[in-house]
């Protein structure tokens, strides 16, 4: 793996089987997170992870949450994916959505991550956790934030991917700060490109900070692909430990900011 990695987060299409083939393999991602989101079943998630690691030879992350999972659920899945020699996995708490059916097992992401690892007898799985430049909405501060990730992290992360933010003074402050609280494990950081107004509701539905130019939908394709181009570069130049890509399997968007970014890799 490169000291400064580049990865990238898709959705688990099966009909993308195709554009995953042609663009992972041109781009050599160190690893490919598999995000589950409610429109793509766990049994796509598990389709689309078996074809990249075995057929693409691809590390693969799978995102397991713990709001709408019980323990036996987790645990089920776990096995299934240690079956399949996917080792890696990232594991949150998940967001509130309208009408979703919340269990009690995991209300926090720390719960989840000790008890996979408790699952985990052998010692074989690579343990990566989220955490926020902007501040998670339930902290009061970069301060307190930090204290709950440190705890997170002591409950037994390998690994850190942020939210998207998209303000690097703000980024390198929360590493800055993640590093006096002893938070030594790499901290990649999370880029999605504001191409069109379905990304910008994403956003918004996650409490994300926008940039300026986002206020203005004329030019949203071009100024998001220069805006994430410059961001990833400069976030390199800074010597983050890794940029990961949000994708939304938006293909050709993902390709450009890659062609002007791999100079950096």
């Amino acid at each position: 793996m490169r000291n400064q990695t580049f990865s990238v987060e898709i959705e688990a299409n099966p009909g993308d089987l195709r554009q995953m083939k042609h663009y992972l393999h041109k781009w050599q991602p160190d690893f490919v997170s598999i995000s589950n989101l409610s429109r793509y079943s766990y049994e796509e998630m598990v389709q689309c992870a078996r074809y990249i690691q075995t057929d693409l030879h691809i590390p693969v992350v799978i995102h397991l949450t713990g709001l709408t999972h019980t323990k036996e659920q987790v645990k089920k899945a776990f096995n299934q994916l240690m079956d399949l020699n996917i080792r890696n996995f990232l594991l949150v708490r998940g967001n509130i959505h309208h009408n979703m059916h919340i269990e009690d097992d995991f209300n926090y992401a720390s719960d989840l991550i000790k008890y996979v690892n408790q699952l985990d007898t052998d010692s074989k799985i690579n343990v990566v956790a989220g955490c926020y430049p902007d501040i998670h909405v339930l902290a009061d501060s970069l301060t307190e934030d930090i204290e709950y990730l440190k705890q997170k992290v002591n409950s037994g992360v390998d690994s850190l991917i942020s939210l998207m933010c998209f303000d690097n003074k703000r980024i390198y402050k929360f590493l800055d700060k993640s590093r006096e609280f002893g938070i030594n494990v790499p901290i990649r950081i999370g880029i999605m490109p504001i191409t069109d107004p379905f990304k910008k509701d994403y956003l918004a539905h996650n409490d994300v900070k926008m940039p300026e130019f986002s206020k203005e939908e004329d030019n949203l394709l071009e100024d998001g692909i220069e805006f994430a181009v410059k961001q990833i570069n400069d976030l390199y130049e800074h010597n983050v430990n890794g940029i990961h890509l949000y994708t939304h399997n938006d293909w050709m968007v993902s390709d450009r900011v890659f062609e002007n970014i791999k100079q950096n890799l």
